[in-house]
């Protein structure tokens, strides 16, 4: 059995579930069928602008129907839409708010987990940690004393 050639128009449906989003709640429904429409058609949205034109198509829709919006709260409401076509998430406007922070932290939170979050996200945070894990792995000391010796190679003064 040969699978039909079906052609999508994704920059229309791009383009229609920015405009509908800016339109309000009233415009879900359009929203919804429009990101039904490009999952039956099995798009599936990259992670990257640099590499996936339907996520080019997604983020140039909205800047052209949130001009005003900050880039941020328009990159969250992206992430919303890529989340409903490629997992099958429900779009809702709360999903596309990004991330709330979580019970009890504030802008002046002095704990470690902000860092950590701040760390993690870094792009040579992976590598970074690949070499703590084979530190580790090659019984060169514990974890603290990898990343210590690690700083500390990279001339980073280290106070206890």
């Amino acid at each position: 059995m040969t699978k039909a050639i079906q052609t999508i128009d994704t920059l229309s449906l791009f383009k229609g579930i920015a405009t509908a989003h800016n339109a309000g709640v009233s415009a879900l429904d359009v929203i919804k069928g429009h990101i039904e429409t490009l999952r039956k058609g099995e798009i599936t949205m990259g992670k990257s602008v640099k590499t996936c034109a339907y996520r080019v198509q997604c983020v140039d829709a909205y800047a052209q129907a949130f001009p005003k919006t900050a880039k941020k709260t328009r990159d969250n409401y992206v992430t919303a839409v890529v989340d409903a076509v490629n997992n099958g998430t429900e779009f809702s406007f709360s999903a596309s708010k990004g991330k709330a922070k979580a019970k009890g932290n504030t802008e002046k939170d002095a704990s470690i987990f902000p860092l950590l979050a701040k760390l993690f996200s870094h792009e040579d945070f992976k590598t970074a940690m690949a070499d703590v894990e084979s530190g580790f792995e090659n019984d060169e000391g514990s974890i603290v004393d990898i990343i210590q010796s690690m700083l500390e190679s990279e001339g980073y003064e280290i106070k206890e």
